[in-house]
């Protein structure tokens, strides 16, 4: 028996067209080919990330995202052929908050890119249109979520989750695993800027997990401030990196320079999360350390566990709910993992 992609999740798609009130054959089969783009998507060998965004109300769209902004860039019959056109075009200068629209009408697809937003904290798109978007204005979003892991959102509740490679079919799904570290990391931050901080730790950890190296993060229980005891060697960070503290600035101020040094940090904060070893947060949002290796017991107890950044996150795993409040491991082959404290409080 012979099955190809289309074959597996056409009748997925075909579903969550039906949720979304979006039904169209040439939709169909355009976003089953966009699926398979994005898994891998490179442009003259260069990885590329692509947002992809489906709707067919280009002007009350761009109402509903501040300070918005879109660039035409073509258009063409209403076939699956000008969907990946518009892949093709728009792919290398998505980036930088620019995302792909496609913008349906009776006979044709029209697309280019937009943006929104005027700072690092803005409301991301997806956010906007899709988690919070307004029923009546459909629009579907599409993008790579991890390495060969695609996920397709409905503004009306339809998700779908394709992820190539049957080695990682079974793991812990990325976007559980991004959100349960980020909910750890802001769950002691104020109040007041707890979404703005828990904005800007998704954006920065999707953008990791799509790089795709490899990454191992704690973070410690509320009130531990030290590094554990099972840390025995790494780059403890005195003062820590202050993450709320630079978010209150850019909330306070709205100013150029406040923009610029929280964009430093989270440029700062990736490259120690895309080192060796593990980043170690803080529940207030803050680092605490990288570069940070554990003493495995001599004896390994699970000859089963996989290689050095898995054996780690095995044991990291072991001290939740003791030193450590939430593990998280994303490998080199794309297999995400985490645990978290069972009822989610540190």
């Amino acid at each position: 028996m012979h099955l190809s992609l289309r074959d597996m999740v056409s009748g997925q798609v075909s579903d969550l067209l039906d949720t979304e009130g979006m039904q169209c054959s040439a939709t169909h089969k355009g976003l089953i080919l966009l699926i398979n783009s994005l898994a891998l998507y490179r442009d003259e060998g260069r990885a590329l990330f692509p947002e992809v965004f489906v709707f067919d109300k280009l002007d009350q769209i761009l109402q509903m995202l501040p300070f918005s902004e879109h660039v035409p860039i073509g258009s063409g019959p209403k076939t699956e052929g000008t969907m990946t056109d518009a892949l093709k075009k728009c792919a290398p200068l998505a980036q930088d908050g620019w995302a792909i629209y496609i913008l349906r009408d009776s006979n044709a697809f029209h697309y280019g890119l937009f943006r929104s937003g005027k700072h690092i904290l803005s409301v991301r798109p997806d956010d906007l249109l899709i988690e919070n978007g307004e029923p009546e204005v459909p629009a579907l979003f599409v993008h790579q979520i991890a390495d060969g892991t695609v996920e397709l959102r409905g503004v009306n509740g339809g998700t779908l989750v394709v992820t190539f490679g049957a080695s990682r079919a079974s793991e812990t799904s990325p976007v559980d695993a991004q959100r349960a570290l980020v909910a750890s990391i802001v769950a002691d931050v104020q109040e007041d800027i707890r979404e703005q901080t828990a904005a800007f730790y998704r954006s920065l950890v999707s953008r990791v997990v799509k790089a795709g190296h490899g990454t191992l993060a704690v973070v410690l229980p509320r009130g531990k401030r030290s590094l554990p005891r099972i840390f025995k060697d790494g780059i403890p960070l005195k003062p820590a990196v202050s993450v709320a503290e630079g978010i209150s600035e850019l909330i306070q101020y709205d100013s150029c320079a406040a923009n610029t040094t929280l964009q430093a940090k989270g440029a700062l904060i990736t490259g120690m999360l895309l080192s060796d070893g593990i980043t170690a947060f803080a529940s207030d949002g803050s680092v605490r350390g990288y570069k940070i290796f554990v003493k495995h017991p001599s004896k390994n107890t699970n000859p089963n566990a996989g290689g050095a950044r898995r054996r780690t996150f095995e044991l990291l795993k072991s001290r939740v709910g003791q030193e450590v409040a939430c593990a998280f491991m994303q490998s080199q082959d794309g297999a995400t993992d985490y645990k978290r404290r069972e009822n989610g409080i540190n």
